[in-house]
């Protein structure tokens, strides 16, 4: 039997007894079963839809996850969530790569979204970061016990960082340093208002981003507790440069875009990023005729950083878990590391990655300005899933991710 034609008959609606009876390819509704026929015509139509079902229950079950389940899985959820594109990629241990684009990449222009097309990252790009990093420890450029100090000492906003004396880079990594966040400080909301009133948009350098952690006093003991923090990040990417030499864009594509063939990974250095899809922001659409954002993305840099899309995303984590980019020994000291709740025993956060069910899932999101992304490694049955949509929000793509994952497993 066709399981696409399967598929295709679930949709199919029967009347019986001027009442529509919609068929759900879960269960059956049980008025079918009891209601009075009145011709043979209908008997004849109504078995037949029965046999249909029982056949879609039965073979939909060991169905493989394919573009149209994708598709048909992806549609409503985009629709009922009012996104204006939903987008997301599958990869099996054998290599099997499933896709799906929903809804529109540009709304106004009324622009199909695809599979190719860049969305800034958001802090997807954290796991990048982290993993370039551990590829300098490795090399011995660094060590995960250094000193931060042993590298950013004489930048101007060192001494004032709480902790500042016993941040090490392993602490950087797991947001277990202490610092605070840049987003949640009065002095980033006020300037945000300033900077876009006066000058029609919001961008801050790095060193103003990583001040507005200065000056406080630390959340926590060094290594004591959890804090997300992408100033903490950014004073992480300054480590980087200091301790290589180098610029940390040209540093993540020589060491992991160009070797894993992340082709469609681009770093956001310039305000008007080429080929990315419009994000959108409570409707509003957030590029500019000039292609520039209202939120500079150039200021995000190590915090995130980066245009990718769900098909890059899923080849980057399946390759990191399977030993393709960093040693077996060095994820697992990715995803085992980091201060750990012992009330919270079922999730915490690693060397940029979170690590959750337990610890049989690595997974990271994302957030930029009009954009959500999200990537989940199974370790037990090596499964990949990212999804990725142009609106940002209260859209929760782990639960996406959720279902995907059980149609694929």
């Amino acid at each position: 039997m066709d399981f696409v034609f399967l598929r295709d008959f679930v949709r199919l609606s029967i009347r019986i007894n001027s009442r529509e009876v919609a068929w759900s390819g879960v269960r059956l509704v049980p008025s079918v079963l009891d209601s009075p026929l009145h011709n043979r015509d209908t008997m004849v139509r109504t078995r037949l839809s029965l046999i249909f079902v029982a056949l879609l229950l039965s073979q939909g079950k060991a169905a493989k996850l394919d573009e149209d389940l994708l598709t048909e899985l992806l549609t409503p959820i985009q629709i009922e969530q009012e996104m204006p594109g939903l987008r997301a990629a599958v990869l099996y241990s054998d290599g099997a790569l499933i896709q799906s684009a929903v809804g529109l990449a540009d709304v106004e222009n009324n622009i199909p979204l695809d599979h190719d097309i860049g969305m800034p990252g958001g802090s997807t790009g954290k796991s990048f970061a982290a993993t370039l990093v551990m590829l300098l420890a490795e090399d011995g450029t660094l060590t995960l016990d250094d000193l931060a100090s042993d590298w950013v000492s004489d930048e101007s906003w060192f001494k004032d960082l709480p902790n500042h004396e016993d941040i090490r880079v392993h602490h950087l990594l797991s947001h277990s340093s202490g610092l605070s966040d840049y987003p949640s400080t009065t002095r980033y909301m006020v300037l945000s208002i300033w900077r876009a009133l006066r000058h029609g948009g919001i961008r801050f350098t790095r060193d103003e981003l990583i001040e507005m952690a200065a000056n406080k006093k630390p959340l926590f003991p060094v290594g004591e507790g959890f804090a997300y923090s992408d100033s903490g990040y950014l004073v992480l990417g300054k480590v980087i440069e200091a301790a290589t030499g180098r610029d940390y864009y040209e540093l993540i594509q020589d060491r992991v875009l160009k070797p894993q063939n992340l082709h469609q990974v681009r770093p956001q250095n310039v305000s008007a990023l080429p080929n990315i899809a419009p994000g959108y922001t409570r409707g509003a659409r957030n590029l500019r005729k000039d292609g520039t954002m209202k939120v500079d993305p150039i200021s995000e840099w190590t915090g995130g950083g980066l245009v990718t899309n769900p098909t890059m995303l899923v080849r980057f984590f399946s390759a990191l878990a399977g030993g393709a980019i960093v040693k077996p020994e060095t994820f697992e000291s990715m995803k085992n590391s980091g201060w750990q709740d012992p009330t919270s025993p079922d999730w915490h956060y690693g060397f940029g990655l979170f690590v959750t069910h337990h610890g049989n899932v690595v997974e990271h999101g994302g957030l930029w300005m009009g954009y959500r992304s999200h990537v989940r490694h199974y370790l037990d049955d090596q499964l990949t899933i990212a999804v990725q949509t142009n609106r940002d929000g209260s859209i929760n793509l782990e639960a996406i991710v959720d279902q995907i994952a059980k149609r694929a497993q």
